[in-house]
C-alpha cells in the first residue's frame, strides 16, 4: 500500500523561493509507485495543498489532515523543503513530534541550535572543531563592534540562510551599511573574521542507518564570496570532487561525520568549510540543505552514484524507519 507523504514547503522566509524550488524537485523525483506525493505550502496561517485545481484545500492543524471528496486523508511522513523558519529553527519538528508524524530532518534541538550559527560554533568547539572568530551584535542594543576582528570581515545574520544579509567588508567605511543591511534579516548578526582560502562543503545522510560523508564539492565563486548569485544564479563554478589535498578531503569526510553523529542529527545535512593551509575551519552546518536540481547534495549524490529518486526515497524511508 502506497505511503501518503507531505512535501512541505513556503514560509514567509527570506528562503521561500527556493523552498518551493526545492519542494518542486521533491516532488517531482519522489517514487510514485511506492508513495502518493502531496505538495503542502504554507501561506500565512493557511496550509494548503497545492493541486491542479482553483479550489483550495487547508490542512486541519489539529491533525495534519485534510479533506477531499469527504474523504478525511492523514500522512504516513514528512519531507521537509522548507529553508529557514519554521523548519530550520526547528518549529515545525515540534509540531510534527506532539502530532507523532515522522519527517526526514532533525529534531528541534538540532535544528534550533545549528540555525544559530554562533551557539553552534560554540556548542562544537570542546571537540576540536576550528571555527573563525567572531563577535556577535544585538539590533536591541547595537555599538560598533570593537577592534579585535581586524577587516575584512564578513557580517551576516546569525540565524538565516542562502547568504541572505551577507556580506564582505573590506573598508571601514563600508561596516555599517553592512551591518545596517544584515539587520534586516535578523536581529542577531555576526561580524566574522575573514579566512582566505579555499570553500569546500560536505554533504552528511544516513543510509541503512549508517552515517555517510557525500563527496566533496569546491566552491570557486566568481565573486568575493558564495553569496546568493553564486549559489542560484550560476555566478560560480562547484567542482565535485573537489581537487584538493587527499588528506585534508578525507579529514573534513570524516569530521562531518563526526559533526553528524555528536549533534545525534539525522536525515540530510551539509557542513561548510574553508581550508587554509593544512588546516579547515568549519563555517556552518545547513540542517535543510537545497534540494533543487542544481543544488549542491543533489550533485553530491550524483557523483557516489546515488540518483535524485533514491536519495530522496532513502531520506523519506530513514524517517520512517526510526518510527518503527
Amino acid at each position: 500500500m502506497k505511503k501518503n507523504i507531505a512535501v512541505i514547503t513556503g514560509g514567509e522566509a527570506s528562503e521561500r523561493g527556493i523552498s518551493l524550488k526545492s519542494a518542486d524537485v521533491v516532488c517531482k523525483h519522489l517514487n510514485k509507485d511506492k508513495y502518493n506525493v502531496f505538495k503542502v505550502v504554507i501561506e500565512g496561517n493557511d496550509w494548503v495543498v497545492e493541486r491542479n485545481n482553483p479550489v483550495k484545500l487547508f490542512i486541519d492543524k489539529n491533525d495534519f489532515t485534510f479533506t477531499i471528496e469527504g474523504h478525511k486523508i492523514s500522512f504516513d511522513a514528512v519531507f521537509m523543503a522548507l529553508h529557514g523558519t519554521p523548519a530550520e529553527d526547528g518549529k515545525l519538528q515540534g509540531y510534527f513530534d506532539l502530532l507523532k508524524i515522522p519527517y526526514n530532518a532533525c529534531g528541534i534541538l538540532q535544528a534550533a541550535l545549528t540555525f544559530d550559527k554562533l551557539r553552534c560554533k560554540e556548542y562544537l568547539a570542546p571537540f576540536g572543531i576550528k571555527t573563525a572568530n567572531a563577535e556577535l551584535l544585538y539590533k536591541s542594543k547595537f555599538t560598533i563592534p570593537n577592534a579585535d576582528i581586524a577587516l575584512p570581515v564578513f557580517v551576516k545574520p546569525n540565524k538565516n540562510g542562502s547568504s541572505y544579509g551577507a556580506s564582505k567588508v573590506s573598508k571601514q567605511e563600508d561596516l555599517l551599511p553592512a551591518i545596517e543591511n544584515a539587520f534586516k534579516f535578523d536581529d542577531e548578526i555576526l561580524v566574522e573574521e575573514f579566512i582566505q582560502g579555499t570553500e569546500v562543503t560536505c554533504g552528511v545522510i544516513t543510509i541503512d542507518g549508517q552515517i555517510t560523508a557525500l563527496p566533496i564539492t569546491e566552491i570557486r565563486s566568481k565573486g568575493e564570496f558564495f553569496d546568493y548569485k553564486a549559489k542560484y544564479e550560476g555566478d560560480s563554478k562547484e567542482v565535485t570532487p573537489a581537487e584538493i589535498d587527499a588528506v585534508i578531503y578525507k579529514k573534513i569526510q570524516q569530521t562531518s561525520a563526526f559533526i553528524y553523529k555528536k549533534l545525534d542529527f539525522k536525515g540530510m545535512c551539509r557542513i561548510d568549510y574553508i581550508i587554509k593551509g593544512n588546516d579547515y575551519y568549519m563555517l556552518e552546518v545547513n540542517s535543510i540543505p537545497g534540494l533543487s536540481e542544481e543544488s549542491i547534495v543533489p550533485q553530491q549524490a550524483r557523483a557516489m552514484g546515488i540518483s535524485l529518486e533514491r536519495l530522496f526515497e532513502i531520506s523519506i524511508e530513514e524517517s520512517l524507519r526510526s518510527t518503527v
